[in-house]
Parts: structure tokens; C-alpha cells; sequence
């Protein structure tokens, strides 16, 4: 029964992956994403877990999406760093608050958070 339950999870995995690959190729620049109804978010401030840190690749997407999973995390989201060519992935938090949001980015060591309302990385050092 165990390997039923594995193969299972593995298959929502690649879906997953699979979907959200396909919305990070159609926003090339980044996204948020809530994976429980598989929208965009475009308000509030985003903060990652630091866990999800250095996820790129599908292998680092798959990471990320098993953290979401494991901690019932709702939000992901996905972005392109023009220094290195790399489409960087994150399990994130979003908040409604702007204080909230810089407290649990440094609590996770981030450097950055993001305003979705503005489209705008706010550093945090």
C-alpha cells in the first residue's frame, strides 16, 4: 500500500510541476502562485522560507513544491536573475502587511522581500 501512496504523490508532484514550469515559462519574469487554486496572486508583500533558498531547475522546483507540500503551504512563486541566467523558485509566504512580511524575510534570512502591489524588491539589509 505504501507504494501506492508514493506513487501518488509523486504523480501530483510532476503535475505540478509540469503546471507551474508552464506558468513560469508564460511569466518570464516572475511569478506568485497559489498552488491549493493554481492562481496568480498580485497583492501583498512575499517573503520566502529560507529552506526553498538556491531551488532552480526542475529539480529545485520539485524541492520546492515537496516543502509546500510538507509544511501546507499554499504560495510558490518564481523568478528570473538576470546576473546569473538562472529562474530561481521559492516556497513563500504572503502578507498583507508590509512589516509582517520584513519580519519573516529576516527571521529566513532573505535578503529581499516583494511588494506584488507595486512590482517592486524591497531589500532588507
Amino acid at each position: 500500500m505504501q507504494n501506492s501512496t508514493n506513487l501518488k504523490t509523486s504523480d501530483i508532484i510532476t503535475s505540478l510541476t509540469n503546471e507551474v514550469y508552464r506558468i513560469a515559462n508564460n511569466n518570464p519574469s516572475g511569478f506568485t502562485l497559489n498552488l491549493k487554486t493554481m492562481q496568480l496572486v498580485n497583492t501583498g508583500f512575499v517573503a520566502a522560507y529560507k529552506e526553498t533558498q538556491n531551488s532552480f531547475g526542475v529539480s529545485g522546483l520539485q524541492n520546492v513544491i515537496k516543502y509546500a507540500l510538507l509544511i501546507g503551504a499554499s504560495v510558490i512563486g518564481g523568478w528570473y536573475n538576470t546576473d546569473n541566467g538562472q529562474y530561481y523558485f521559492d516556497c513563500s509566504q504572503v502578507f498583507e502587511n508590509l512589516n509582517d512580511a520584513a519580519i519573516f524575510g529576516v527571521n529566513n534570512e532573505q535578503l529581499a522581500i516583494f511588494d506584488l502591489n507595486t512590482s517592486t524588491e524591497i531589500k532588507l539589509s
